[in-house]
């Protein structure tokens, strides 16, 4: 599915004065850039968009003019049919890098999102992907559990510099001992605003946390 491109009609009628987001982003653009040389009121029209594209990613070139040919296409290079890469070889190349060692003896939270979840919108309050667990569950692997005497199902407090999450149910999991495993956004409270120097990547996949029985008041 990620590798066609269909033709859309358009959508539902909008509000009648609503700017489109393009007209927006480019308004915005041409206030922050005056002289930077790039027409942006001309990204304004979405075929400028799409031409575009066209010319900066490969395979997507049969997008510049889709406008007025209404074909359907399959992106270029994308579908893999039979296992043979474009390397020299023919073959995939891997590449290993090493994994930084976990902070102290404590965990390290990744946050992810559910089958039934596109983004920050949520469909479905239980997760298909992995045994219908509910938004407020918390992946562990078995031995990590044992270690803090939880088991499958009991209720913990999980913690960070940021912020606690307190009443999570924690279930066990085929998950790498020391990884902690927790639905986004739910756990935003427990990820801060630092990014990687180099990717600029948030913290949503390496945040050192805590993890201790849940204790009623």
């Amino acid at each position: 599915m990620f590798n066609y491109v269909r033709l859309s009609d358009g959508g539902i009628h909008r509000l009648d004065g609503v700017r489109p987001e393009t007209v927006i982003l480019t308004e915005i653009a041409e206030r922050l850039l005056p002289e930077c040389g790039i027409d942006f009121k001309a990204f304004q029209q979405h075929r400028t968009v799409r031409e575009a594209i066209a010319k900066i990613v490969p395979g997507m070139e049969d997008l510049a003019d889709i406008d007025v040919a209404k074909r359907e296409f399959h992106i270029r290079g994308r579908i893999l049919h039979e296992p043979r890469f474009h390397t020299e070889a023919g073959q995939a190349h891997f590449v290993v890098r090493p994994l930084p060692d976990a902070p102290g003896a404590g965990l390290t939270l990744t946050t992810v999102r559910s089958e039934g979840q596109f983004n920050t919108i949520i469909y479905e309050r239980t997760d298909a992907y992995r045994g219908k667990a509910d938004r407020w569950s918390v992946m562990l692997n078995a031995a990590d559990l044992a270690a803090r005497g939880l088991k499958d199902g009991d209720r913990a407090t999980l913690t960070s510099a940021h912020g606690r999450m307190e009443g999570v149910t924690v279930r066990a999991y085929d998950i790498t001992p020391g990884s902690v495993m927790a639905y986004f956004p739910e756990a935003n409270a427990l990820t801060g605003t630092e990014v990687d120097p180099r990717s600029k990547t948030p913290s949503f996949k390496a945040t050192p946390v805590t993890l201790e029985p849940y204790a009623l008041n």
